[in-house]
């Protein structure tokens, strides 16, 4: 037995065949006008679909650019890494990755308005010594208090390396001629 192709119904048929089902269900008029309309709008794809199937880059000599694609050239805005202030928790993390070191130390050092303890924090930074930083910085604490804390620290060390040159320089023995 010889199977026949069976003939492609039309948007229009399939619409309205799903109409008279809405109708069959006893559904209000103006739903089985909207289930009407929105067969014919979601069907409308599919005879918009274009008849030839598109050509390959296998079947070119040349390879078909971005741009012939509809593809846009420029390169993709960088992503920034903050898109708000971070807090002295994550600037402390970031510090401990080298590829954010730099952008975190930015962000951090705004905060500080003292220049010597910007020296100090700068210093623990590059001799890797981001453990003491971070040692002082807890969850939900003011960054006022951490930066106190870190000026108390910054002090003490210079106190005692000043104490430290007074000592050698008291013990320094005399020359006598």
């Amino acid at each position: 037995m010889e199977k026949r192709k069976r003939r492609q119904k039309s948007c229009w048929e399939i619409a309205l065949v799903r109409a008279c089902q809405a109708r069959r269900q006893k559904k209000h008029p103006i739903l089985i006008g909207w289930a009407f309309i929105a067969t014919l709008l979601s069907l409308r794809t599919l005879v918009m679909q274009p008849s030839m199937p598109q050509q390959s880059d296998v079947d070119n000599d040349w390879p078909i650019s971005d741009y012939e694609r509809g593809y846009t050239t420029s390169p993709k805005p960088r992503r920034e890494r903050y898109s708000e202030q971070p807090s002295m928790k994550r600037l402390m993390r970031d510090l401990r990755r080298p590829s954010a070191r730099e952008i975190a130390m930015q962000f951090l050092l705004a905060r500080i308005d003292d220049v010597a303890l910007r020296g100090w924090i700068i210093d623990q930074i590059h001799q890797e010594r981001i453990n003491r930083l971070a040692v002082h910085v807890r969850l939900g604490m003011h960054d006022a208090k951490v930066i106190a804390s870190w000026q108390a620290e910054c002090d003490a060390e210079k106190t005692t390396a000043n104490e430290a040159i007074n000592e050698a320089l008291t013990n320094v023995p005399s020359i006598q001629t």
